[in-house]
């Protein structure tokens, strides 16, 4: 009889942690690319939080290739993830990797990056991009005054909607509080190079711009830290720092410890640690049953300049 009671009590064990695990939430994150500390970020905390939260988390690199990122997607649905989480290559790739989830049954939520509206998305989540760089933008003319501004702009890849909104709305920010102010507008853009989001394509971006422009530029807007610390190298290099003004995005820690040495002027924060904690909420709460999110949902939005940023940098964080 005893034998009897303990095989039953084991099977009964069995069952349950084989419910559980049938249970357990299975969230696959595509992310764009690993190169450069802020995507790398966006994994890191992404492992942390899943992890907290109890859920079995799949991470990818598509490696800026978006036909990459649409085979790691299909991979990841065939392994039976519940959620997908989409940091998009390409917006047009985008929407078509979620209308292949949508076919699967499995939601999503794009991170950090923008996507058409058509998009079968529950929400996208990430910095409200329109409002930090008007704060960014209206604090360049804080710096500058009534004085020309001949800035360059140091952008992402073509077609980025996150990118186009950053630098869309500083030159908004900027042009909006020059008139306010002095009824006029003092900002000419002279050029624009691309970076490839990474500190590498910010130095080359700019060494060619300071080739192509020479002494005209005294302003450079970067849409993210890392490239404007590539741009600062090349300026330094040129010796040209100490004649222009750069500002930029982010809020990355080594971004902070630029603004802290007066070589970036203002960021603002697009925490990977608040973006992964905020977009596992999402998932969360969907899974509980809540479906009525909005288009976006926001992390706060901070100006981080040198009268703040101690407040915010963190030396030991991993971004």
């Amino acid at each position: 009889m005893k034998k009897m009671v303990w095989a039953l009590a084991l099977s009964i064990a069995s069952l349950s942690v084989a419910v559980h695990a049938e249970d357990k939430i299975k969230v696959g994150f595509a992310n764009r690319t690993l190169n450069g500390a802020f995507f790398n970020g966006l994994t890191e905390y992404m492992k942390i939080h899943a992890k907290e939260r109890g859920y079995e988390l799949i991470t990818t690199d598509a490696r800026g290739d978006l036909n990459k990122q649409i085979s790691d997607v299909e991979d990841m649905l065939s392994q039976g993830i519940n959620y997908l989480i989409l940091n998009p290559q390409d917006p047009e790739a985008g929407l078509r990797i979620t209308q292949i989830a949508k076919r699967k049954n499995v939601p999503v939520v794009v991170l950090d990056s923008d996507i058409s509206l058509d998009a079968p998305v529950i929400t996208r989540v990430q910095a409200n991009n329109a409002k930090n760089n008007i704060m960014i933008g209206e604090y360049a003319v804080e710096k500058f005054g009534d004085k020309p501004m001949n800035c360059i702009l140091i952008s992402g890849n073509q077609g980025n909607l996150v990118g186009e909104a950053r630098r869309v709305n500083f030159m908004r920010g900027v042009t909006e509080t020059q008139l306010r102010k002095y009824n006029h507008t003092q900002l000419t853009i002279i050029s624009q190079g691309w970076g490839n989001w990474d500190q590498q394509g910010g130095l080359k971006a700019m060494e060619d711009l300071i080739v192509a422009q020479g002494d005209k530029i005294n302003c450079v807007y970067s849409e993210m830290d890392d490239m404007a610390l590539g741009a600062v190298l090349s300026l330094k290099a040129a010796n040209k720092l100490n004649n222009v003004l750069v500002f930029s995005h982010d809020g990355y820690k080594k971004g902070l410890e630029a603004v802290q040495r007066g070589d970036i002027q203002a960021t603002a924060s697009n925490n990977p640690d608040l973006l992964t904690n905020t977009v596992l909420d999402v998932i969360a709460k969907y899974q509980a049953g809540q479906k009525d999110f909005p288009d976006y949902v926001y992390i706060p939005s901070i100006l981080i300049t040198k009268d703040n940023v101690s407040k915010y940098y963190n030396k030991d964080s991993i971004f």
